[in-house]
């Protein structure tokens, strides 16, 4: 059958970054400064997304007001002007828009292009969080949003065309979502960086970095991709409420009359710190970090082409066999129940799949292998056992016949 995992070489967080390796990244870049990445070729990243993928998906597809928003200048252009009274987007308006210098901007585009679903995928195994994909079509010479900053951080892919990026000196250093960008009076800083990204370029911008972009004398496409990841402060009031649960003194109030002139704040500070250092010597950290890990695993949704098909396939599974694992799963494992009852646990999809615990071994190496014949797996499991094993995790979408 045919691979439905993706093409050989696909488009992940590593080829997008080459020829910089992801350690390099994450050492020098990642929520420090910056980064810009020129190539001299302008169909790098062809095989994500093309400006015939948006021109068919607009004028051919009956796209519902919200998957499509159009800017000008800073401006956000009415749903009204772009739309029908059936709710759904009027191309013919939107290609007026256009042409009038207004940027098209498609939120989620990955729900509707396959390739462009992959590399997200792909993102997400490296980054562990959900990401915020839009999709960003902008005339010559014409600019979308004016200078701003984000409260994420952004990955950057230059499509087609080019844009001129401008990096201005920032006033607030990582904000929290709650920090959001306010244009009301803003006045950049110092201009401290200025390039054009080409088709074939790509450039990441931590959250909190001020900048903006206009588009050069051709039209630019390019793909953004914004980090939704968890803070630390996110991590550190989630494990202060989790023992809160626990502790009645947490759940305490605060004394009455606080508020009021004169009130007496010295034993109240002093309780403060108590509280604090006793949630401190009773938190368990890793308890917190591994509900964090348990919330995205839960709510990450399968992506597994030609599924309906393999599912199908299940039944023709033998001894000899090959078959493949999904490309970017995220799963754990975990062992439970003693004795008679010990079973191990596969987390993924957000469903919890139960095999007895002498799959445990075999089970491991079919989430390890790329590709593996049937009856090949490590363990003592038997030639038959690993076909019923192979097929169940076929039915579920982890596997596929290669």
């Amino acid at each position: 059958m045919t691979d439905t995992s993706g093409a050989l070489g696909a488009m992940d967080f590593a080829r997008a970054i080459a020829p910089m390796r992801p350690e390099t990244f994450f050492t020098e870049y990642f929520e420090k400064r910056h980064l810009v990445i020129r190539r001299e070729d302008p169909l790098y990243y062809a095989d994500l997304l093309a400006i015939g993928d948006i021109d068919a998906l607009l004028s051919t597809t009956q796209l519902p007001v919200g998957d499509l928003n159009m800017v000008n200048k800073g401006k956000g252009i009415e749903a009204e002007a772009i739309s029908q009274l059936s709710g759904l987007i009027d191309p013919v308006r939107v290609a007026q828009q256009f042409a009038e210098g207004g940027t098209v901007v498609l939120p989620q585009l990955h729900r509707y292009i396959p390739k462009l679903a992959r590399y997200c995928r792909a993102l997400e195994t490296v980054f562990s969080c959900d990401l915020q994909t839009n999709i960003y079509l902008t005339p010559d010479n014409a600019q979308g949003f004016k200078t701003h900053y984000d409260s994420h951080d952004v990955i950057v892919l230059q499509v087609h065309g080019s844009k001129t990026w401008n990096i201005y000196e920032s006033p607030l250093e990582l904000p929290l979502r709650s920090q959001g960008f306010e244009p009301e009076g803003f006045v950049p800083g110092k201009l401290i960086d200025s390039f054009v990204l080409h088709a074939g370029d790509m450039c990441y911008v931590p959250r909190g970095v001020v900048h903006d972009a206009i588009a050069t004398d051709e039209v630019s496409l390019h793909i953004t991709t914004g980090l939704l990841a968890p803070r630390w402060i996110d991590v550190l009031v989630e494990a202060l409420v989790e023992e809160a649960q626990k502790d009645p003194a947490l759940r305490g109030v605060v004394p009455p009359g606080y508020a009021n002139d004169g009130f007496d704040m010295a034993p109240q500070v002093e309780r403060f710190h108590a509280l604090m250092a006793r949630a401190m010597a009773s938190i368990d950290p890793e308890t917190t970090l591994e509900g964090f890990a348990h919330e995205f695993r839960r709510r990450r949704m399968p992506v597994v082409p030609g599924q309906f098909l393999q599912a199908a396939m299940a039944e023709r599974i033998m001894v000899g066999s090959v078959v493949a694992r999904r490309e970017d799963l995220i799963f754990k494992l975990r062992e439970t129940g003693a004795g008679d009852d010990a079973q191990i646990v596969l987390e993924i999809y957000g469903a919890e799949i139960s095999f007895p615990a002498y799959c445990a071994e075999p089970l491991r190496d079919a989430l390890t292998r790329d590709r593996f014949k049937v009856g090949d797996l490590a363990g003592d499991l038997d030639a038959e056992g690993q076909v019923v094993l192979v097929q169940r995790l076929l039915r579920e979408g982890v596997l596929f016949a290669a």
